[in-house]
């Protein structure tokens, strides 16, 4: 039998995991699920940007691999980003009295607008950078996003406290777990899935306030990724 491939799964947090491992080890059982948690959104982390994020992923995926595996244990990268209303016009970014950023439809609230609007340009000229790059050394790579994040997109909750993130995640890791083929199903929801090829659902993001409404591009990856996963097998085993 031909070795299994590392699909290799970069996300935030440890609830992302949570949500979504069980159903994506299921749904891509011809290859091994892993996945590295960054800990926090390395598109905003300071010190990266757009000439070194690149090495960071790279980074991210030597960590993962240690002394174990190669470039040729992985069958791709598939990164998971939250859009945290990125592309949002400067208006859009109001003052409040609330610490964190509060995501509406319609704009961030926050005490710190300055730091927001810093925080996005940042973002969307690392994200702009990610979405064209198709591979990290030899390791085909994409990115897909939840809008304004994964908790808008699977709970329909943009604000949750880290308490509530773990509790949500438990039961929508539950909802699945005897029926993980469902998942497809509801990604592929008409009020939230983003229709077109790769580059149409990034260039949908990118307007107006729709990068701070309840919208995911995540079920592209299984359809774009039939074909390209056979493409890809037939190169691995030349």
């Amino acid at each position: 039998m031909k070795a299994k491939k590392i699909i290799l799964f970069i996300v935030e947090g440890i609830t992302d995991r949570t949500c979504l491992g069980f159903v994506l080890d299921k749904l891509l059982s011809n290859q091994l699920v892993r996945f590295a948690i960054t800990g926090g959104d390395i598109t905003t982390k300071t010190g990266n940007n757009t000439s070194n994020i690149v090495a960071k992923i790279g980074n991210i995926i030597r960590d993962f691999s240690g002394n174990v595996f190669t470039a040729k244990d992985f069958f791709e990268v598939v990164h998971l980003v939250d859009m945290d209303g990125a592309y949002i016009s400067p208006d859009k970014v109001i003052s409040s009295e609330y610490d964190a950023p509060f995501y509406t439809d319609d704009n961030i609230l926050t005490n710190n607008v300055e730091g927001i609007l810093r925080r996005n340009r940042q973002k969307v000229e690392i994200l702009n950078r990610l979405i064209s790059l198709n591979k990290v050394k030899t390791i085909p790579y994409s990115v897909y996003y939840f809008s304004c994040n994964l908790d808008h997109v699977i709970h329909n909750h943009p604000n949750l406290t880290r308490r509530e993130k773990n509790q949500y995640a438990n039961k929508f890791e539950d909802r699945f777990i005897t029926c993980p083929e469902k998942f497809l199903d509801f990604l592929n929801n008409h009020d939230f899935a983003v229709e077109g090829d790769y580059d149409d659902t990034w260039s949908f993001i990118k307007i107006d306030k729709r990068s701070l409404q309840r919208v995911t591009n995540f079920q592209l990856y299984f359809k774009r990724s039939k074909n390209s996963r056979n493409d890809l097998e037939k190169r691995l085993a030349v």
